[in-house]
């Protein structure tokens, strides 16, 4: 579909006996906040994971921009995992010349980076110095080089503090008035209400519901009832 960015087509994963993803089909669309929604093991990672070559489902079909795996753009596609993987012993400067240098964008932009994640007075500074909120600050920078289309970010709520969720949501809106299309997984509700146009829920693997936000809470209430009541046993599956 012209306006489907992301176009996940009944993926399954299974690792051993247990099965982590039970045939998941979502579509994300282009200019989207989508928040994946889940409790910790229910799947969100490894879709993620998916999505981004690190691991291969066992069956199904992912489709980005339209392309297939290993076809997918990279370079359209920002990333941000829970485990960064900076390498300690350098500078955040340093650190994001290498992301440049991989993903073939020149050095200038990176003081325009720092500055917008708040950064630029700590750029000489080691990684292994930074506290976590600043690793997660620079993750977001590193997300950014080379003005992607498309952010996939996992849990990037985790390690902020109140001054960091707000921070975060001003970048998201910023970045999603610039036409930034968004996949976040996550389970901090509340910066979901804030931040989110669409949700969706997978619980043990399988995927539950997608809605706007607004319509989630016109059906349920709240976010928060949303997401409990595709916690209790015997709900039915209601995918739009």
């Amino acid at each position: 579909m012209k306006n489907t960015i992301i176009d996940i087509q009944s993926i399954s994963k299974r690792f051993n006996k247990t099965l982590a993803l039970d045939n998941v089909s979502l579509r994300v669309n282009r200019g989207d906040v989508f928040c994946l929604l889940g409790p910790n093991g229910s799947g969100k990672t490894t879709m993620i994971n998916c999505m981004l070559e690190l691991l291969r489902a066992d069956k199904g079909l992912i489709k980005i921009f339209d392309k297939s795996t290993p076809d997918i753009p990279k370079q359209k596609i920002g990333v941000l995992l829970e485990e960064d993987g900076f390498f300690r012993d350098l500078s955040a400067e340093k650190n994001l010349k290498i992301a440049c240098r991989i993903k073939n964008v020149d050095y200038e932009v990176i003081p325009w980076l720092l500055e917008k994640v708040s950064l630029f007075g700590h750029r000489k500074k080691m990684v292994k110095k930074l506290s976590q909120g600043m690793r997660k600050r620079l993750a977001m920078a590193y997300s950014l080089i080379g003005d992607p289309d498309l952010l996939i970010w996992d849990e990037p709520y985790n390690s902020l503090d109140p001054t960091g969720f707000k921070f975060m949501r001003n970048l998201i809106a910023d970045l999603h008035q610039q036409g930034k299309t968004f996949f976040i997984s996550t389970h901090m509700l509340d910066e979901v209400k804030k931040t989110a146009t669409h949700i969706g829920l997978i619980h043990n693997g399988v995927f539950q519901e997608l809605n706007t936000v607004e319509q989630a809470i016109k059906k349920y209430g709240s976010v928060e009832a949303f997401y409990f009541n595709h916690m209790s046993p015997g709900h039915s599956n209601d995918m739009l």
